[in-house]
């Protein structure tokens, strides 16, 4: 049996993290989501195709030494449907198909005894998803794409197992109003003339829509992790709770790292650097003296050298803090915090600070209020207060009137 995984989509939600890496790259507790994904099914399948197009080269690059994997590039139509039939002339009886962009605890041993099947999870917000209605015999008799009022509160988790006639239905279906053309479409087509079984899903799972989303996925795999390390560690450090410190990485004197946490090959604590619960230290990154990071993700080559905190953040690669920066976590009337999403005011959780891409720098004493997101390659200069998102590219700075009087 094989599997296809759709990982060619943009992740416009997911802005300014996506700007410049697909969103299966992003990281959880320390490896892309395609990785766990990849993970789960290595051992299940012969053969792994991965659908590719929005920065394949960048998934391609990282993925291309494992001897499964084999990388198909989506042409230039849209949608899921055309990205599974991209894979029709590799794939000889059954497959399965999993959404590039979740993550899921379950084995899917149950899904795989069955010709056709799709997961289903039960959720509180299933307004957001594709909700499927079934019999008493768990057979699917009908699909809702994000029905105002939802008739069941059992959502598409994103994996299928299906037979090759599935690209029959594929290719009989119409373009959507999206301008794409969507399995889902071609399943409604199925469950008319098969009998499709739904399998509630066992465990946890996330689709990994926003990026709130990465951030709770982190914590749910963070606290899964066992104590190891093998990186330097100082005089004087205070290791509590669960915590990987990788070969490579330095915590240097007089810091303090609360598990669960990782810290990746070349990154470097200290001294006198506070790490706090779910914060994830990519490789070669950089905390420095006296700064805090708490519950966040620090993409590779980041620096926070002194005097700073990070809260609830996700940082992207190639950052650079100056001294005392500062992001805002919390509201004052402890309501959920609010971000741009596609042009709407969306509520994420209570607790989100910013939003970063890449190769942004800040000057000193520079602060960001709750939920800000700032797109990569940004200036921000000194004594700035970011209330507001930041188009990429962007140089932001304000003028004082320095008054300078001599003294009588």
């Amino acid at each position: 049996m094989d599997a296809v995984i759709l990982a060619a989509g943009k992740g416009e939600r997911l802005r300014p993290l996506t700007e410049n890496r697909p969103k299966p790259l992003l990281p959880i507790a320390g490896k892309p989501i395609l990785e766990h994904i990849i993970e789960k099914i290595y051992d299940k399948v012969d053969n792994i195709y991965v659908v590719v197009k929005y920065k394949r080269e960048k998934i391609i690059e990282h993925f291309n030494n494992y001897d499964k994997i084999v990388f198909l590039n989506q042409g230039d139509l849209e949608g899921t449907g055309e990205a599974l039939l991209t894979a029709e002339n590799y794939i000889s009886d059954e497959f399965i198909v999993i959404n590039g962009d979740i993550v899921f605890e379950d084995s899917l041993d149950e899904i795989l005894n069955y010709d056709y099947a799709i997961a289903v999870k039960k959720v509180n917000n299933p307004e957001n998803f594709g909700v499927f209605l079934v019999d008493e015999k768990n057979n699917i008799i009908d699909l809702e794409e994000k029905p105002k009022f939802p008739k069941s509160n059992l959502i598409n988790a994103g994996i299928y197992k299906l037979k090759r006639d599935i690209f029959k239905y594929l290719k009989e279906i119409p373009i959507s109003e999206r301008g794409e053309k969507e399995l889902t479409d071609a399943i409604k087509l199925l469950i008319k003339e098969k009998e499709v079984k739904a399998i509630e899903l066992k465990g946890y799972w996330n689709d990994i829509g926003y990026p709130w989303s990465l951030l709770e996925a982190n914590k749910y795999f963070l606290d899964k992790i066992e104590t190891k390390i093998d990186g330097e560690i100082e005089e004087n450090v205070v290791i509590k709770g669960k915590v990987i410190i990788e070969k490579g990485a330095k915590i240097r004197a007089n810091s303090v790292i609360e598990g669960p946490a990782i810290i990746k090959s070349g990154a470097i604590v200290g001294p006198l650097a506070y790490i706090r619960p779910y914060t994830v230290l990519m490789e070669n990154t950089f905390v420095g003296n006296s700064s805090e990071v708490k519950g966040s993700i620090i993409m590779r080559n980041t620096k926070i050298p002194h005097l700073s905190y990070v809260g609830d953040s996700i940082i992207g690669e190639n950052c650079n803090f100056g001294c005392n920066t500062i992001t805002a976590n919390l509201r004052f009337d402890n309501k959920p915090v609010k971000v741009n999403i596609k042009g709407k005011r969306v509520e994420s959780v209570r607790k989100l600070g910013v939003i970063m891409g890449d190769n942004v720098k800040t000057g000193v004493q520079v602060s960001f209020m709750p939920g800000v997101k700032v797109g990569s390659n940004c200036w921000i200069g000194a004594n700035c207060l970011i209330d507001r998102d930041v188009e990429k590219n962007s140089f932001i700075y304000k003028k004082d009137s320095l008054i300078i009087k001599k003294l009588q």
